[in-house]
């Protein structure tokens, strides 16, 4: 007989796998047919709240050490820890990704020492080159909120998409291979960015799995809770900031 956490963990799967993907296309579509900003924030608000509220549900039932650490067998991905030179080509990778993201705020903080004006990116421009522009804060309010927006996606992210997951399909009772649980747990991940379009999706499926790797190297989530929150709050630093 299931118990009620493993109920509870089954109930979160579906949610990550079908609820919330849908959900969030759908907000983003009315989102970008009406983009105001009370509407945005309104997004922004929600996205934080059901995020946190599945997190907290993702730790209670399984257990934040469960969910925050990751210790492998050699044999469980032998590609990558069996193999010297894939799993160097794989840090060279996270090192590079690293530092991309990581140049922008090198860039800020060089601008400053220096007393050199700041270059940025309008957000007019920008939405001519991406389709979900609409998304991005053009107020100070929704900067603020783009802030939390970016703490919440590297914690509450990282928990379900990496340490929930690998743990629900590594584990009872599916029990996918380590390598086949990396891969479905990063297409999910990607399927929660539909709303970028199929591009979008296969780059924040890919993401995910630079993520996951990350987790799976360093054993536990504070790299990739990091690295995530970095490049997403990282917008603020492109993006010109309304006049005062």
């Amino acid at each position: 007989m299931l118990s009620f956490a493993s109920i509870v963990q089954h109930g979160l799967f579906l949610f990550l796998l079908v609820v919330a993907p849908a959900w969030d296309f759908y907000d983003t579509r009315r989102l970008k047919n009406n983009p105001t900003s009370v509407r945005r924030l309104a997004y922004y608000r929600a996205l934080c709240a059901w995020l946190w509220i599945a997190a907290i549900v993702a730790c209670v039932t399984v257990g934040w050490r469960a969910i925050f650490t990751i210790s492998a067998a050699p044999a469980e991905a032998s590609w990558l820890f069996g193999t010297a030179w894939v799993r160097y080509v794989v840090m060279a990778v996270l090192v590079l990704f690293a530092a991309a993201v990581a140049i922008t705020y090198l860039q800020v903080a060089w601008m400053r020492l220096s007393q050199q004006p700041r270059r940025y990116a309008s957000s007019e421009l920008m939405h001519k080159k991406v389709s979900y522009a609409y998304l991005f804060p053009t107020t100070w309010t929704e900067r603020r909120w783009w802030v939390a927006i970016g703490l919440t996606a590297g914690i509450c992210e990282e928990t379900l998409f990496r340490g929930f997951l690998l743990q629900y399909l590594h584990g009872s009772p599916w029990q996918f291979g380590l390598t086949t649980a990396l891969v479905l747990s990063s297409v999910i991940f990607g399927l929660q960015h539909l709303y970028q379009d199929a591009q979008g999706t296969v780059a924040s499926a890919v993401l995910g799995f630079l993520f996951a790797l990350l987790f799976l190297l360093s054993g536990n989530l504070l790299l990739p809770i990091v690295l995530h929150a970095a490049l997403d709050l990282r917008l603020l630093a492109i993006l010109r900031p309304p006049a005062e």
